[in-house]
């Protein structure tokens, strides 16, 4: 119901002025903008049908929209290359749709990335290994070494489904080594 209520104020109205309107506190515990479909376009630029083309800095960024403008700001800069001033103009409507569109998708690659989280053993959380979450420059850094990468800004251009894909084998390569292991201290003890 408050998504209609939302959607309806945004009719109409340029995205400069709906702004001005929402109260942001009610409007972010309240609107699952994840469930909102992507439009065609915003501002006349065409929207892509998926965020599979971005690099690890585009993804990186998007990830670190944190207050309410550059929820709305930062996906029209960084994917469609819409600029704050361009976007105030924009239809309401379709921004808030494409913002709502990006943060649901920016959730799917989240969770494919978390997929790759292998379970920690027990002896592995008594030696502290829930100390070693170094985050986003952790992620950057292990891609970087595996792929004899010196600078870091060299894995901000690579494209993120790349990097979740090495990631990924690694981890079933290290879940496969794991059950080998296990596999031959089985036979040893027979």
């Amino acid at each position: 119901m408050f998504k209609g209520k939302v959607l309806a104020k945004c009719k109409q109205k340029k995205f400069g002025e709906w702004l001005l309107m929402i109260k942001f506190g009610d409007f972010m515990d309240r609107f699952e903008m994840k469930k909102l479909t992507k439009p065609f376009a915003v501002g006349g630029k065409c929207c892509p049908n998926d965020l599979n083309e971005l690099n690890m800095g585009q993804l990186i960024e998007l990830q670190s929209t944190k207050d309410v403008p550059s929820l709305f700001e930062v996906p029209a800069k960084v994917i469609l290359g819409i600029d704050k001033k361009k976007l105030m103009s924009c239809k309401a409507t379709e921004v808030v749709r494409f913002s709502g569109w990006v943060s649901g998708e920016v959730e799917r690659i989240n969770k494919l990335f978390a997929s790759t989280n292998r379970k920690p053993k027990t002896e592995e959380v008594q030696a502290g290994i829930d100390q070693l979450n170094f985050g986003t420059f952790g992620l950057v850094d292990w891609y970087a070494m595996r792929m004899g990468i010196k600078d870091h800004e060299e894995v901000m251009s690579v494209p993120w489904l790349r990097v979740y894909k090495c990631l990924q084998m690694d981890t079933d390569k290290a879940k496969y080594e794991d059950r080998l292991r296990r596999v031959y201290e089985d036979k040893r003890r027979k």
